[in-house]
C-alpha cells in the first residue's frame, strides 16, 4: 500500500512560505510601541499613511488589469478602499494629498506600478490577509489611543461584518486560480516581498521615532 502527501493549496501555501516573514513584521519592535501608545497619535498616523499610499498604488495597479482572467477571479470593488484612510488621516489632522512616501514606501509602490497581474495578487494576499489582525489590532489602539469609538481607525477593519466571508472567498478563489509552478512561485515570492516591506517600512519608521515628528518627512 503506498500513501501521497497532500498537495497544499495555494492559499495554504501562501500562508506557510510566507510565515517567517510574517512573524517578523507582526513582532517588530515599532508595531509593539504603536500598539502599547506609547508613540501616541503621530506614531499611528505615521505608518497608517504610509499604509495608504501603498494600498492606493496597489488597487490602482489592479484595476488597471482588471481585465486579467487571475485578477478578475479575485479582486473585488470592496477591495479599494482609500476613502476610509483618507477619512481616518484628516481625523489626524493629515490632509491625504500632503502625505509623502518613505523610501520603503518608494520602492514597493514602484514595483507594484512595474508588476505583472499575478506578482500583484501575491502583494493582495498580504494586504487582504492584514485586515484579519486590522481588526484586532483596532480594538487595542481604541484603547492605546482613547479613541473609544475608533476615531481614526476605520481603515483597519474596512470589512466589517463581513470580514471573515469575504477572506474566505478570496482564499477560495486563490485555490481555484489556474498557475503554472513558475506563477505560483512569483506569486508566493510576491507575498514574501510585501511583508519584508513592512519590515523595511517598521525600520525605517524606528529611527523616526521616538524623535521629534517634526524630523519625519509626512507631508509637503
Amino acid at each position: 500500500m503506498t500513501t501521497t502527501t497532500p498537495t497544499l493549496g495555494l492559499a495554504d501555501t501562501l500562508k506557510t512560505r510566507t510565515q517567517t516573514a510574517h512573524t517578523a513584521a507582526e513582532r517588530h519592535e515599532f508595531q509593539g510601541r504603536v500598539l502599547r501608545g506609547m508613540l501616541g497619535n503621530d506614531g499611528y498616523a505615521a505608518q497608517m499613511g504610509q499604509y495608504y499610499l501603498a494600498h492606493k498604488a496597489l488597487t490602482n495597479a489592479l484595476s488597471k488589469a482588471s481585465s486579467d482572467s487571475h485578477v478578475a477571479a479575485l479582486f473585488r470593488p470592496y477591495h479599494v478602499y482609500p476613502a476610509m484612510f483618507e477619512a481616518d488621516l484628516r481625523h489626524f489632522g493629515i490632509d491625504p494629498a500632503s502625505v509623502l512616501p518613505l523610501e520603503a514606501t518608494k520602492r514597493i509602490v514602484a514595483e507594484m506600478n512595474a508588476a505583472d497581474p499575478v506578482t500583484l495578487l501575491g502583494f493582495t494576499y498580504v494586504a487582504e490577509g492584514s485586515t484579519n489582525g486590522g481588526k484586532y489590532i483596532g480594538q487595542a489602539l481604541r484603547r492605546a489611543l482613547n479613541a473609544p469609538n475608533g476615531e481614526g481607525l476605520s481603515s483597519l477593519d474596512p470589512h466589517g461584518e463581513a470580514q471573515r466571508e469575504r477572506w474566505h472567498a478570496f482564499r477560495g478563489s486563490l485555490d481555484q486560480l489556474d498557475l503554472d509552478e513558475a506563477g505560483r512561485q512569483r506569486l508566493v515570492a510576491a507575498a514574501d516581498r510585501y511583508f519584508v516591506y513592512v519590515i523595511e517600512l517598521f525600520d525605517e519608521l524606528s529611527r523616526a521615532f521616538p524623535a521629534s515628528p517634526a524630523n519625519l518627512p509626512l507631508t509637503r
